[in-house]
């Protein structure tokens, strides 16, 4: 028990994450922040949210540093990942062949299968590459002091993130974030915050501030006309962007949760998290379903949008994570023997 109240900050963590990239999409995808009419206050408020918001992929790549403890190569854990991503794909695929005809095709539902080569899902592609150089990453962070550890973190944040917003251009090939390279580097942060530790306990709420602060900036960089560098700021790499992912691990790091039944809650919901980012963006639904869908919310008054919006995002949650949990019974009763299988011929899985 003690063990999962430790946890359990970092686990919310994953679950609010994925929630505010279903808000990001909900705004983006779903339409509301092309209709909202600009410089108005709505504007402004959808805006703010979708600042508040974008850090959630740096959140994630950070946490999956954080609790990275392996020091081995899982071929287990790249298979398990690839056949979550392959069965979700293509049973999505599949089902809106029988449900909408001409909408795909069963070339389509094998296509499916090979989510990597065909970069349906770029945070998954960019992911599995990391499972093959995490623990190589995690030997790197084991070996180095404390000091050098602080100068690891400083190189990081000062050459891919300072540099680049200096520059006004993208110098390392980060791809704004989208990229492999990037996670590495999330995963390096997140690494050196869990090998630093906090030498004095503090309150979770200092990091809240700091988070609030990193959004208003990030939020009046894309609202100010004429913001110096004010496109570079919005983008997975700001500085900005980085420092709210930072201070909400850290913050969420901070927290104690004692209540058995939110732990059950967060123990049950954070594992499918990753479900949910598979099934509300997969093609079929992120192009047939999502697109458009919300753009009636910029019609809405400012004291309903953002509840609207933050409920719409939840609902997808539950209703993605509610599909995954049943993906993931199967998956408990299936995989496990197929691995037992394949360790009795002698395959290191």
């Amino acid at each position: 028990m003690e063990q999962q109240q430790r946890n359990s900050g970092i686990d919310l963590l994953r679950m609010v994450s994925m929630l505010m990239v279903v808000v990001l999409h909900v705004l983006g995808q779903g339409g509301v922040l092309a209709d909202l009419p600009q410089g108005t206050f709505r504007w402004a408020l959808g805006w703010g949210l979708e600042s508040a918001c974008y850090c959630a992929v740096n959140c994630f790549g950070m946490v999956s540093g954080y609790v990275a403890h392996s020091r081995k190569l899982s071929l287990r854990r790249c298979v398990e990942l690839w056949a979550q991503v392959a069965f979700s794909s293509a049973g999505i695929t599949l089902l809106f062949k029988l449900l909408l005809p001409g909408s795909t095709s069963f070339r389509s539902v094998l296509a499916a299968c090979f989510p990597v080569m065909r970069q349906q899902y770029w945070y998954f592609t960019a992911y599995f590459a990391l499972q093959f150089f995490a623990p190589y990453l995690t030997i790197l962070l084991e070996s180095l002091s404390r000091t050098q550890i602080k100068q690891l973190l400083s190189a990081v944040l000062g050459v891919f993130c300072l540099l680049p917003l200096i520059a006004g251009r993208d110098l390392f090939f980060l791809k704004a974030g989208y990229s492999t390279l990037w996670l590495c580097l999330l995963f390096l942060i997140g690494g050196c915050l869990r090998f630093l530790g906090e030498e004095r306990p503090s309150r979770p709420g200092r990091y809240f501030a700091g988070y609030l602060l990193c959004v208003l900036l990030t939020a009046l960089a894309r609202l100010l006309p004429g913001f110096p560098r004010g496109g570079l700021f919005l983008s997975y790499t700001s500085p900005t962007v980085l420092g709210a992912a930072l201070c909400l691990v850290l913050a969420f790091r901070s927290l104690s949760i004692r209540s058995p039944g939110a732990l059950g809650w967060i123990a049950r919901l954070s594992p499918l998290s990753f479900g949910v980012y598979l099934i509300h963006t997969h093609p079929s639904v992120w192009n047939l379903l999502l697109a458009g869908l919300f753009r009636g919310y910029a019609l809405l008054p400012a004291p309903a949008l953002l509840p609207v919006v933050l409920l719409t995002a939840a609902g997808i949650f539950l209703v993605c994570a509610g599909v995954d949990a049943l993906r993931a019974r199967l998956f408990r009763a299936v995989l496990p023997p197929l691995f037992r299988a394949f360790s009795r011929r002698g395959v290191p899985v």
